[in-house]
């Protein structure tokens, strides 16, 4: 046994992400378009999320359901 420790980082596409936080395309791109969510990494077209933006759409959520709204 080794006592390597490996870092995992889970990559999604926007879809992907989407499904994986209850949440459709439109609104991670809208919360993009607020700043409310970092932009993800570019591999020529394709953009990658990760586990980062998962926990960022769970704070937002987290929020709403407080009762902040999202206007600025």
């Amino acid at each position: 046994m080794s006592d390597r420790s490996y870092n995992v980082c889970v990559r999604y596409r926007v879809d992907d992400l989407a499904a994986r936080c209850d949440v459709s395309v439109d609104t991670i791109r809208y919360y993009q378009t607020k700043g409310l969510l970092r932009r993800p990494e570019r591999e020529g077209r394709v953009a990658w999320y990760d586990d980062s933006h998962v926990e960022q759409l769970a704070r937002i959520r987290e929020l709403k359901e407080q009762g902040f709204t999202l206007a600025m």
